[in-house]
């Protein structure tokens, strides 16, 4: 009798480890599964500068939380939001929260439920002095007001040659200012901004345009959408195109 017990204690043991074992390998499983719910509706328009503020809680074997919340009560993503308000109250720089969303994450026989408080985040960029470069419809302004002067018939053969002389003067004028300019412009004409996690260059379709070819660069978490042989002086001809077009050096 006694070696009959033994027996059945020991395939209790097999059975308990067999199944510890198989809820083990299914927690450490790579199958996921994600599902996201809007919670709040969005009132942003210019979606280049999203950013969040996320907080989670896990549910292992979906059941169990080490952190106080109810699955069963209805409340996680209730409970999550105000935990989320709560930090950025708290913050040194709160952010203004548009809108949440949640999502419910899958992974083996463990639940994580998440809540993410999307904001705008938009970088702030150096400012630069104005050109110190006069334009040049001012300097031509200025030649011809100087051709202006009454002179006396006797002179017709001298201003005609002055004319000639200023025509001259007018086109090297132009020449040298627009080097001068180009020089002293040496920013590119930021036409987009997107989060570096959010970016894909599928989106780079939305900005093809017959102004420029277009490119893109990585800085400091995010990925900036550029004209590439577009001078940063004809921003005003840009934004004729791309309205919230700005100038930054590259890698800003």
């Amino acid at each position: 009798m006694s070696i009959g017990k033994y027996k059945r204690f020991d395939c209790k043991l097999v059975y308990v480890a067999w199944s510890s074992l198989v809820i083990l390998l299914s927690s450490c499983s790579i199958t996921s599964s994600t599902i996201s719910y809007p919670l709040t509706e969005s009132s942003i328009k210019d979606t280049r500068f999203l950013d969040t503020i996320q907080e989670q809680t896990t549910f292992y074997l979906g059941i169990i939380n080490t952190e106080g919340f109810d699955r069963f009560s209805g409340t996680v993503f209730e409970d999550l939001q105000r935990k989320i308000n709560l930090r950025n109250s708290v913050s040194s720089s709160p952010k203004r929260i548009d809108y949440y969303f949640g999502e419910v994450y899958t992974k083996g026989l463990n639940t994580i439920f998440i809540v993410n408080g999307v904001y705008i985040n938009e970088p702030k960029l150096k400012k630069v002095k104005a050109d110190t470069v006069p334009p040049v419809a001012v300097l031509e302004e200025a030649i011809s007001l100087q051709s202006e002067v009454n002179l006396p018939p006797s002179t017709e053969l001298f201003l005609g040659v002055k004319k000639i002389q200023e025509e001259t003067e007018v086109v090297k004028i132009n020449d040298s200012t627009n080097q001068k300019i180009e020089s002293l412009d040496d920013r590119l004409i930021i036409i987009a901004c997107f989060r570096e996690e959010y970016f894909n260059e599928s989106m780079l379709q939305e900005f093809q345009n017959e102004l420029s070819e277009i490119d893109y660069y990585p800085a400091k978490g995010w990925v900036r959408v550029y004209l590439t042989d577009f001078p940063g002086y004809r921003i005003y001809e840009a934004k004729e195109v791309f309205p919230d077009a700005w100038r930054a050096y590259y890698g800003e």
